[in-house]
């Protein structure tokens, strides 16, 4: 109830002021296609949305900042906190968590096999690493020193009760030498990576994030624009059971929404 009457106001604005463009930068898988699904919803409540796409991870974040775009959708938390911190950008927020695009432990041998010395990928980068191995410690591989620590480094391990011997690799590079390298007996791989070497997180890792985690995938706006009406249309469309639906049967649980 309480959301139809939210779209009840929305029309109201639309028949009082016209149509207004939102911008909004998104990188392309899923982001930029889950945002695509809600263009012709967005039209109906008198909003006309532009998906600005990007390759990378550094340009969203300025050009919302410099006022290029409206918000952006293609970042975690942890990642708007420390890039932000470091370029000294100030006043983006996350308005909405979307989903989670779960990473995943994946074996070439089954679990109770895992030997002494048995070599385990995970990512070298700082946000990357420390999700690996906190997904680790949650399922009983590993423990570590402290478990809410995101920027945890292999060095933070406090028990390996299976003598395993951790490598750090670029996590665009974790899927080459997961299939490649026959010394590597498993891999933490991030969803998008495991894709492409045909890997479903859900049906093929021995364990993967769930919806708890604090790296699901964020609206980020500027904090001044909290509470504008075009924001809660976006969010209300958003998080509707028709995106839910199309994430679901889309990426076969690759990507799990989180609303």
């Amino acid at each position: 109830m309480k959301k139809f009457l939210v779209l009840l106001v929305l029309l109201g604005v639309v028949f009082a002021f016209g149509t207004t463009k939102i911008r909004i930068g998104a990188t392309p898988v899923p982001h930029a296609e889950i945002l695509e699904v809600i263009k012709a919803d967005l039209a109906e409540l008198g909003y006309e949305l532009e998906i600005v796409v990007f390759n990378d991870y550094v340009l969203p974040n300025i050009a919302l900042s410099t006022g290029e775009l409206d918000a952006n959708y293609f970042q975690h938390v942890p990642y708007l906190e420390s890039f932000t911190s470091q370029r000294g950008i100030k006043g983006l927020v996350s308005a909405k968590a979307i989903h989670v695009e779960p990473m995943g432990f994946f074996l070439k041998k089954p679990l109770s096999e895992l030997a002494p010395g048995d070599k385990i990928a995970v990512p070298n980068d700082p946000t990357n690493e420390g999700r690996a191995l906190i997904l680790l410690h949650n399922n009983g591989l590993i423990e570590l020193k402290d478990p809410s620590k995101l920027e945890s480094t292999v060095l933070d391990i406090k028990e390996n009760p299976r003598q395993l011997t951790f490598v750090e690799i670029e996590a665009g590079f974790i899927p080459r030498v997961y299939t490649d390298d026959k010394t590597v007996a498993g891999a933490v791989i991030n969803t998008n990576y495991a894709l492409t070497i045909n890997l479903n997180a859900v049906k093929d890792s021995e364990f993967i994030e769930g919806g708890e985690s604090p790296y699901a995938n964020i609206i980020t706006i500027r904090e001044t624009d909290k509470g504008e009406a075009w924001l809660e249309a976006l969010i209300s469309v958003l998080t509707s059971e028709k995106v839910r639906d199309f994430i679901d049967e889309k990426y076969d649980g690759a990507v799990v929404p989180v609303f």
